[in-house]
């Protein structure tokens, strides 16, 4: 039986809210109403409060514990794995005991946490809100508006990361340790059958996928009831001022509608947001002297987001990343508003050109200028249109949502607590340029998709029992690192420069050793090709250890 459940989510109200911040809440609120017992695990940047403190506090009836992170948390290089913050979501686990645990947008907080919850056999979903599980931008913007196809050729955007550290690791260990945490949830809920495909894609099993709409508060929207005005109609763009919004493309599109004389006389655009292009926004309006045909609103709190919508006619989604399932579309389309969007991702699974709203070529600010004026100066057709809008997601009501995911709960089963991936743990205070080599070569290898290289430090001595092997990619090594690989009965690769690790392996016949990153790669496919050797290896160097205490009283001297 369920009873008790955790949501979790890297953001929450009413800090920072987005998308997925209002989904997850919404999620909770829903489900506490349906009589479970709803607790919340988040994170609260705050650079003026301590550190990794937890804040417990009540939310709509919901018991939020917040966890403080400060700005280094949110570095590309330390974002995705925290091993204070898995800590202090063990001990929510203790104290709420959870019957489900479900993840929405995780990354700035720790993927460790899925370990965490895998590890007390609590059953897990994650829905999926952008492209965070395979893209470290999100977006899979590669330049300027081209949208990237090879999710496994990231190094050609960012070759490496540096940690908190210091420490610099190739891109592909990123992804490989979010990649095999995510390995560990149990089902994943995609708002749109573009995601759900693109994960499939990144790796997810389409078995452990279900297309599930976030839904929308429908009564509320379609109290508006919006009939379109006379000319000029009012055009609305409401969400991040940013490049992947497509605010460039609009900035474009409005400098042709006011070189036609349309912009002022057919329709008018109100600017609902803030971000880094707010300011090439309002330059726009100033220069041209056009305040009273551009209307740029700032932020609207979503709680008033209905004024808003009193004054729109048509909603602009000109968005250059394919997006999900936008909550502003499915406002609107619940208040009977058009929506004119980007023919990319999740768009084309609400919209229907001509029928359910509008589509343009994503990125062409000509087709959007024309698109517009063909709106406005033909706008016969929007109350027609903005029923059929009303009729597509009239159904996708957040009563439904949580009863499809209260089903999805009772359906869950545990995943095999084999986890089938084969890890390659690397270890080491820096990544030594033919170890960074070596990982870079190995993408191009038959075996590449079949292992995950992570940092020894980034797991726990628990997740160690799944490796196959010890890397040593710097010429040191840890002595305690290499003191649980032989342990644990891993077979251990050194740099010949140690020769104190050379001859670790030549007299407990527990590994190999290399001298640049050809030999790496060599002594790498070796071990793959031949598992039986690497088994040997692994149990001479488990058989070796029992006759050691410390590697440093083995050689007399410290490593």
């Amino acid at each position: 039986m369920i009873h008790r459940i955790l949501i979790c989510c890297n953001f929450y109200p009413p800090f920072f809210i987005g998308g997925a911040e209002i989904i997850a809440h919404e999620q909770a609120c829903r489900l506490l109403k349906a009589g479970y017992q709803v607790a919340v695990f988040c994170g609260k940047h705050d650079d003026g409060a301590r550190r990794y403190s937890i804040i417990q506090e009540q939310l709509d009836g919901l018991q939020v514990f917040r966890v403080i992170l400060h700005t280094a948390d949110y570095n590309l290089g330390q974002n995705f794995y925290n091993h204070a913050v898995d800590n202090l979501f063990d001990g929510v686990l203790e104290k709420i005991k959870p019957d489900v645990v479900h993840f929405h947008n995780i990354i700035s907080l720790s993927l460790g946490i899925i370990e965490r919850a895998y590890r007390r056999q609590i059953k897990t979903l994650l829905t999926l809100h952008d492209h965070w599980g395979f893209c470290y931008k999100n977006t899979r913007l590669k330049a300027h508006d081209l949208v990237c196809t090879d999710f496994s050729q990231c190094a050609e955007c960012l070759p490496e990361l540096t940690d908190s550290r210091g420490r610099r690791f190739h891109i592909r260990m990123r992804n490989d340790y979010i990649a095999w945490q995510l390995n560990k949830v149990d089902n994943f809920v995609s708002p749109s059958s573009y995601l759900a495909s693109a994960y499939v894609k990144a790796g997810i099993s389409s078995n452990h996928i279900s297309v599930i709409s976030n839904g929308i508060d429908v009564e509320r929207f379609q109290r508006i009831n919006k009939k379109p005005s006379n000319v000029p109609l009012s055009f609305t763009f409401i969400g991040h001022l940013d490049f992947h919004k497509g605010v460039h493309v609009l900035i474009a599109a409005m400098n042709m509608l006011l070189q036609n004389g349309y912009l002022g006389s057919v329709c008018k655009i109100n600017i609902v947001g803030n971000g880094a292009m707010a300011s090439d926004l309002a330059k726009f309006v100033e220069e041209n002297k056009i305040s009273s045909a551009v209307n740029l609103l700032g932020k609207v709190n979503h709680s008033q987001i209905e004024s808003v919508y009193d004054c729109t006619d048509v909603l602009i989604m000109p968005s250059v990343w394919p997006e999900n399932e936008p909550v502003t579309i499915l406002e609107a389309m619940a208040a009977g508003i058009p929506v004119l969007a980007s023919n990319r991702g999740g768009n084309l699974d609400l919209i229907e050109d001509g029928i359910t709203g509008y589509l343009f070529d994503s990125g062409d600010a000509r087709k959007l200028a024309e698109k517009i004026t063909q709106i406005a100066l033909h706008s016969d057709q929007l109350e027609f249109i903005g029923q059929k809008a009303h009729a597509k997601v009239v159904n996708n009501t957040l009563e439904n949502y949580s009863q499809k995911i209260i089903k999805l709960y009772k359906e869950t089963q545990l995943i095999s607590k084999k986890i089938s991936q084969k890890v390659i743990l690397c270890c080491g205070e820096s990544v030594l340029e033919k170890s960074f080599s070596t990982i870079a070569k190995f993408e191009e290898s038959v075996h590449s998709s079949s292992y995950k290289f992570l940092m020894s430090d980034w797991v726990t001595l628990k997740e160690w029992e799944q490796a196959e092997l010890l890397w040593i990619v710097d010429d040191k090594g840890n002595e305690q690192d290499i003191l649980n690989a032989l342990k644990l009965g891993l077979a251990i690769l050194v740099p010949q420069q140690n020769q104190k690790l050379v001859e670790l392996c030549r007299i407990g016949q527990c590994g190999l050793f290399y001298a640049d990153e050809i030999e790496a790669e060599v002594c790498l496919e070796y071990f793959i090709n031949e598992p039986l050797i690497l088994k040997t290896l692994g149990q001479n160097a488990k058989r070796f250890s029992n006759k050691l205490s410390t590697l440093s009283s083995f050689y007399k001297i410290k490593l």
